[in-house]
């Protein structure tokens, strides 16, 4: 700051130096200049310098004069003061350079100076911002039914109302079904909310392209939302972190030679020139489409298309022992980390020919596998090889795609689905308090309100976190109880950016590829990915604008650290990261109207090296009687897709043990009817 000021009061002596003649005579110059620059193609514009030079001369005064005394002031704008002091010095230097050769020294001097400040200008963090949310969010209560009316026995009671536990009420289509969700309401990790009527999401986003024929496809065509989701492949940026960007031009070189045909685009030389000129004034990133970064990547990409969901050799969670995929094979993969697998060919084991991955990736590709399985809770050293296959195959090679208010949409269909059958009862803020397994079934205690109820279900579905069925039930297998130890849920944080107007509203968003800050105090809990609820929600045509930002953490990085105790401090610094983005598009980060934070507590199961090929999740999911489980961690990993496939499992099971009681003719009548 102090030479910013430095410059400030040599700017603005320059600028009152322009009304004294007798120390810079302006007009005499610029007559010199003119002649000076007969023949050249910049004649025509000197010849007018001169021509008006006493009309120049004080122009010149006073923008100096200005432009010193923001310096001076250092105002958020002072950046548009910088850039066009910049202009003006090339067109003097062009201008004066002949008949004044010492100008070519001077203005060098300020020009370097003015890139330094710009520097300093795209460092600035703002300044702390008061906002409307002083906590962090919770889901809004639903209307109750006046009375709490229920049945003393169901056929099948399922105790949890996200999206597996929804998904498998939807599966029975004439059984009695109670669904007993203790939050306000239901979704889970899958919920929307409204800012000025724009959906946008506040936990889960966006789930991977389904396959025909999926379990994904079939519940989205039941609720009638096939054809409604948005591909991002085409509307995916990435925020490159421009030091690392600009580390890793070797890297990035190498990739773009491998193409020739990339060199001829236009968009790869603004993405150059883009580079270049954010390394010398400091702006953090380098926003570039996605599939511009197809040829850095293309080793890794090639690479992955082997293992596409429609080949063989797909990694499927849970494993599927097939021709191309050995048992052992497998295990050998799970008991290493990916980043061993990827990254450090020195201390990876013995492989077949078919599962050696590329020989050299470089460090722009290793961050952005670790930004890829940061979004998912996932640590690039913890979890296995197999595991993150799995995510990168989806996440980083294949195509996302998204609902207006992203994964809420589809806990909202479900919810709305559900309401119409009348074979199925919802109760949210239904709190159990105890199970017992009977001879008939299930016995459940629950609260409602200020009353507590007593029913039996014949079979129960517990689509809730297993720590917290542990906690109601004694009577479960050590080792299964062991297995549910093991399970790792991670804490989870999203934080929606409620803005003033609409911005990126052409873009999905994209990720966020840069090292992991070091001196925040919250860099634990640092943003992955930055998505635009606007092109989610395009039919709205919103005046106003959401920026979402998903801010998972990892066990190692927050060490038992939590923001539960310090909203404000984090909310700030949500505040700084979504202003960086913003300034760096060049808006005005004065558009962000609040920062609304949700905290999902152990939201998000992971999965850590050598517990698929310990079968753990399959351990901890086993029927304990008429109890049978489903949610994310029955499969072991933390997205919708596993949410839906657990649901699956689990109303097998319902359905494998009431079978077994009936005659052939009942058999027929139960799966086709009841159950």
């Amino acid at each position: 700051m102090v030479i910013q000021r430095i410059f400030a009061v040599l700017y603005m002596l320059a600028g009152i130096g322009k009304a004294f003649p007798a120390l810079e005579n302006v007009p005499e110059i610029l007559a010199r200049a003119a002649k000076a620059n007969e023949g050249t193609w910049y004649y025509a514009p000197s010849l007018w310098f001169a021509e008006h030079g006493m009309f120049m001369s004080t122009l010149v005064g006073i923008c100096l004069f200005g432009s010193g005394l923001a310096l001076w002031l250092n105002p958020r704008w002072v950046k548009r003061v910088i850039y066009a002091q910049l202009a003006m010095m090339v067109v003097f230097m062009t201008i004066l350079h002949r008949a004044e050769p010492k100008v070519l020294f001077l203005d060098s001097i300020f020009i370097l100076a003015s890139l330094y400040f710009l520097r300093l200008q795209h460092q600035r963090l703002p300044k702390l911002k008061a906002l409307l949310s002083k906590k962090f969010s919770e889901p809004k209560s639903l209307k109750r039914p006046e009375s709490n009316v229920f049945d003393s026995q169901y056929d099948v009671v399922i105790v949890g109302g996200g999206v597996s536990g929804l998904t498998a009420a939807s599966e029975f289509e004439d059984a009695r079904v109670l669904v007993l969700e203790k939050s306000p309401t239901f979704g889970g990790n899958a919920r929307f909310h409204l800012h000025d009527n724009l959906k946008h999401p506040t936990a889960g986003v966006c789930f991977q392209e389904p396959q025909p024929g999926s379990q994904m496809a079939a519940l989205l065509k039941k609720l009638g939302l096939a054809d409604a989701y948005k591909n991002s492949a085409a509307a995916t940026l990435v925020f490159f972190d421009t030091k690392l960007l600009l580390s890793s031009i070797l890297e990035v070189t190498v990739g773009f030679l491998k193409f020739p045909s990339y060199l001829i685009k236009p968009s790869v030389w603004a993405l150059t020139g883009q580079l270049l000129k954010n390394a010398l004034i400091g702006k953090p990133y380098v926003v570039s489409p996605k599939q511009l970064g197809d040829p850095i990547f293309a080793d890794l990409y090639q690479f992955l298309d082997n293992f596409h969901p429609s080949k063989p050799l797909y990694p499927a969670v849970p494993f599927v022992e097939n021709d191309a995929w050995s048992q052992t094979d497998m295990a050998v993969m799970d008991k290493m980390s990916l980043y061993t697998y990827l990254f450090d060919e020195a201390n990876r084991p013995e492989l077949p020919d078919h599962l050696v991955p590329p020989k050299k990736l470089g460090k722009l590709v290793e961050n952005a596998v670790e930004t890829t399985l940061r979004v998912e809770c996932l640590d690039i050293h913890q979890v296995s090889a197999y595991v993150g296959l799995h995510f990168l195959v989806g996440y980083l090679r294949g195509n996302l795609v998204t609902l207006a208010g992203g994964n809420g949409n589809i806990s909202s269909a479900l919810n709305n689905y559900l309401s119409t059958k009348k074979n199925v009862t919802l109760a949210n803020e239904a709190k159990v308090t105890a199970l017992e397994n009977i001879n008939e079934g299930v016995q459940i205690a629950f609260e409602r309100g200020e009353q507590a109820f007593t029913i039996v279900a014949k079979q129960l579905i517990w689509a809730a976190p297993k720590p917290a069925f542990t906690a109601l039930f004694d009577d479960i297998p050590k080792a299964q109880l062991d297995a549910i130890q093991a399970i790792r849920h991670e804490d989870y944080y999203l934080a929606n950016a409620l803005l003033t107007k609409p911005v990126m509203t052409s873009s999905f968003g994209g990720y966020m590829i840069e090292p992991a800050p070091k001196n925040s105090p919250f860099s634990w809990c640092r943003a992955g990915t930055c998505l635009v609820a606007n092109w989610m929600d395009d039919t709205t045509k919103s005046n106003v604008g959401v920026l979402t930002m998903l801010k998972p953490t990892t066990r190692d990085e927050r060490q038992g650290q939590t923001a539960k105790e310090d909203f404000f401090g984090l909310q700030q610094q949500s505040y700084f990261e979504i202003a960086r983005v913003l300034e760096n598009q060049g808006i005005n980060p004065n558009i962000v109207e609040d920062i609304q934070i949700w905290y999902w507590p152990q939201g998000l199961v992971t999965s850590v090296m050598g517990q698929q090929a310990q079968q753990l999740f399959e351990t901890a999911s086993q029927s304990i009687g008429h109890i049978h489980f489903a949610n994310q961690d029955s499969i072991g990993v933390g997205n919708i897709e596993s949410a839906i496939a657990a649901a699956h499992i689990a109303v097998k099971r319902v359905r494998d043990a009431v079978q077994p009681h009936l005659s052939n003719q009942d058999k027929r009548d139960t799966s086709e009817v009841v159950l």
